[in-house]
């Protein structure tokens, strides 16, 4: 299933951060972006698509490299031990946020046909 305004179609489940900051003042204040005339809490849908196109090509690398190197670097380890040894990684980097990480576990996964890991 993927969310779709006009262009920038990205699957629901990718991770949609909220905008976070601060703005002086004793009144609460609610942070928008607008864009193509509608408010957005978030990420606008091009940024959105920009962060999915580009955590998405990550995850493709990491299922070419998975799968070149299954019948002899990752051969002695289970599907979820070498999932969880790129989680661990990812995290860690800042390629994007933790979300972000844990979604390109669960895409390798699902693209490589292995049960996806339990997330924190």
């Amino acid at each position: 299933m993927t969310f779709e305004d006009g262009p920038y179609s990205v699957p629901d489940d990718f991770p949609h951060p909220q905008a976070t900051g601060t703005v002086a003042g004793t009144q609460p204040k609610l942070l928008l972006t607008e864009w193509d005339g509608k408010f957005y809490t978030g990420l606008t849908p091009p940024e959105r698509h920009a962060r999915w196109e580009i955590i998405e090509d990550l995850a493709q690398q990491i299922i070419a490299k998975i799968s070149a190197s299954r019948a002899s670097k990752y051969a002695a380890l289970t599907e979820n031990e070498i999932l969880g040894q790129y989680s661990a990684l990812l995290v860690q980097s800042d390629f994007g946020s933790e979300q972000e990480m844990h979604w390109l576990i669960r895409r390798v996964a699902q693209v490589l046909g292995w049960p996806a890991p339990a997330m924190t």
